[in-house]
């Protein structure tokens, strides 16, 4: 196994959910918008020839993002938005509030379709619209994301419900990993109230829906929780019959 493989199963096998977040942990520019250009499913090409894990999603991207960005060095705190499709940045703004300003960052890759909405500290509001949770406000930033939700239903049937969580799922997945190699962690978010978070991004109807929660931020450490290693039984097994033979 090279170096690189070697450091992914490591980060693979000590991943965990942050259960609280520590309020005071940045992140440079830089990192978040490397773990932002993870999600990206690269729609410009086929499916079979997407970056990993994206080609194990048959179907163009249906979810992007409303943040929350807090303590982010190089970036002003507020609202942003992630078209992880380009190609639907009008249809985002046509559906948000007129009066954002649909700015990029400075140091944004162009190939990244992230915009500045509102200029603020956003913590408070992240908190409140993810139930009160302070996880939410406490981190480097937080996200809603936000589905395209009326359209992709017509298209392709009730079924696509489903799907939409998967693709939530897996993107969750590429953030707890991302952050991990990082250096702080990350959680989903599954308690919020949907119709805040659309009066907070200017959603009006079911063209967008909040469909899920997440939060990156420097963790805590919960002394009440032990850690093993990973699938430390298999290990002492296998070991055993080695030992054996």
């Amino acid at each position: 196994m090279n170096s690189l493989g070697a450091r992914a199963g490591q980060i693979i096998r000590q991943r965990r959910s942050l259960l609280a977040c520590d309020g005071r942990t940045s992140i440079p520019a830089e990192c978040f918008y490397g773990m932002l250009a993870r999600v990206l499913p690269r729609v410009e090409l086929p499916v079979a020839r997407r970056p990993m894990p994206w080609d194990a999603i048959p179907w163009d991207p249906a979810i992007h993002f409303g943040l929350f960005v807090h303590r982010v060095e190089g970036i002003e705190p507020g609202l942003y938005a992630l078209a992880r499709d380009p190609g639907k940045v009008e249809k985002l703004k046509e559906c948000m509030h007129a009066h954002f300003a649909w700015q990029a960052p400075p140091g944004c890759p162009g190939s990244l379709p992230l915009y500045l909405l509102e200029r603020g500290d956003a913590r408070q509001l992240a908190a409140q619209v993810s139930c009160r949770q302070e996880i939410a406000g406490e981190g480097a930033f937080s996200l809603g994301m936000i589905a395209e939700y009326q359209a992709s239903l017509a298209a392709h049937g009730p079924s696509f419900y489903r799907r939409m969580f998967w693709e939530a799922g897996l993107i969750g997945q590429v953030l707890y990993l991302e952050a991990e190699a990082a250096g702080v962690r990350s959680t989903g978010i599954g308690c919020f109230f949907d119709d805040p978070v659309h009066q907070v991004f200017g959603l009006k109807d079911l063209a967008f829906q909040s469909l899920y929660h997440f939060t990156v931020g420097g963790y805590v450490d919960d002394p009440r929780l032990t850690t093993l290693p990973a699938y430390g039984r298999r290990v002492q097994a296998r070991q055993r019959g080695m030992d054996r033979a």
